[in-house]
């Protein structure tokens, strides 16, 4: 069997993907610039993990399966050029399209927002419904015991498809689902319309039976829709509308879940399961990790951590807090994610944390650009104005500290972002213990 090296692989995604390809039968093997829980976890579990990355990795080596995100640090890691000269280097999503989804009915979730709640509840109503499918998903699913992979014997493999640098177009899913287009991604995509394009190509590899689930709410999609059709696209479109409360008794709130939630559906009646197995499945789904997860409290405020870095769902989190806790105070802690992208959508990010009640703005978290310092976290801050906003610089034990002083018993405090922001619950948490 092959011996695969996975190098960056203390990330979420690609952590899954090796612990799949051993469950698969290949030998593995990982590296990362540095410890952490998911390095811990896969020694833990039988993974070699080496802490840096050094050319000796790729002794005996056939594939080296790589996070891009250590590339846009240095693209010139003697691992990662050594491997290129040799013809074995290749990003890890090629690795689990190339690999692990050969002969599978390949179900590829994409979308702006919504990709991992709509790729789980899929994978918990394949799974309800006895298809036993291979999944992966791009955070810890909470039904599965925090784990981000399944691995399954039927002929189903259900997985995320990321927009960022047309990844997605590397899958050739065999029913597809968009959940949402938006502008994102400012380094890579110029504007809106490359994105609508990149979305589009990744339609035209939909393979037989050629299917696209697609919100009929959402302006980006339905722009594709009109794009689709005067190419005359031939596949089959079904389009779907949020879920109300009745449909499906949710165990999470916010009009985005109940989207994603009808994504999902959409998706298992297109696979021929009963509606009663989508309906339990759906009403089961627990969460993920960093999706408005609950992490305990702090002098009697509720705390929850979450993913968002876009303004829609900064707010989507913001409403569904309001739907949960209509009479508490909301309070976001927000850690911009890269200079490019506050830039692009700065306007947006103030009129959407000025519907909190109290924001908290950290410094910008950035580690793929360099000689970029605006917009700052404090520009931000700034821009929605005291009271309201606060800026909190430096070490995220400065916003762990604010945090503690300031808060309020029957708050509510949401901590958001794509970096390292999640740490500031463990923070709080170990100091209220």
């Amino acid at each position: 069997m092959l011996k695969v090296h996975f190098m960056g692989i203390g990330g979420s995604g690609i952590s899954g993907v090796a612990r799949m390809a051993r469950e698969f039968g290949y030998v593995v093997s990982g590296c990362d610039a540095e410890e952490s829980g998911i390095t811990h976890r896969l020694r833990k579990d039988g993974v070699p993990v080496e802490i840096g990355h050094d050319i000796s990795h790729l002794k005996n080596v056939d594939i080296l399966a790589y996070s891009p995100a250590v590339i846009y640090q240095n693209q010139t890691h003697p691992e990662y050029s050594q491997a290129t000269k040799k013809g074995i280097a290749m990003i890890w999503e090629a690795f689990m399209a190339r690999f692990l989804q050969k002969d599978k009915f390949v179900v590829a979730v994409a979308g702006t927002h919504g990709k991992g709640h709509t790729a789980a509840m899929i994978s918990l109503i394949l799974e309800q419904a006895g298809f036993d499918p291979t999944c992966e998903i791009g955070a810890n699913l909470l039904n599965w015991d925090k784990k981000n992979y399944r691995i399954g014997k039927g002929q189903h493999f259900v997985c995320e498809a990321d927009e960022f640098r047309e990844k997605f177009l590397l899958y050739k899913p065999n029913l597809a689902v968009i959940t949402s287009i938006e502008m994102d991604h400012p380094e890579y995509f110029k504007n809106f319309e490359t994105v609508l394009t990149a979305f589009k190509k990744f339609v035209l590899q939909i393979k037989e039976p050629k299917t696209l689930v697609i919100n009929g709410e959402d302006q980006g999609c339905l722009k594709l829709l009109k794009l689709l059709k005067s190419l005359k696209w031939r596949g089959k479109i079904i389009t779907y509308k949020k879920l109300t409360k009745s449909q499906a008794k949710l165990r999470l709130p916010g009009d985005h879940l109940r989207a994603d939630a009808a994504a999902a559906r959409t998706a298992g009646i297109v696979l021929g399961i009963p509606a009663k197995t989508i309906k339990t499945a759906l009403e089961s789904f627990s969460g993920l990790e960093r999706r408005f997860e609950y992490k305990g409290e702090v002098e009697g405020a509720k705390l929850y951590d979450d993913y968002a870095h876009h303004p829609t769902a900064v707010l989507a989190n913001i409403k569904a807090a309001r739907e949960l806790f209509p009479k508490r105070r909301i309070v976001v802690v927000f850690q911009p994610h890269m200079y490019a992208r506050l830039e692009k959508l700065f306007d947006e990010f103030v009129k959407v944390l000025k519907t909190a009640d109290k924001v908290v703005v950290t410094d910008v978290y950035t580690k793929r650009e360099q000689g970029i310092t605006k917009p700052s976290g404090k520009d931000l801050a700034l821009t929605i104005t005291a009271p309201k906003a606060t800026y909190v610089g430096g070490d995220l034990t400065n916003v762990a500290n604010f945090i503690e002083r300031n808060v309020q018993k029957t708050d509510v405090v949401i901590l958001m972002g794509a970096g390292d922001i999640y740490k500031v619950s463990d923070l709080l948490l170990i100091g209220n213990r």
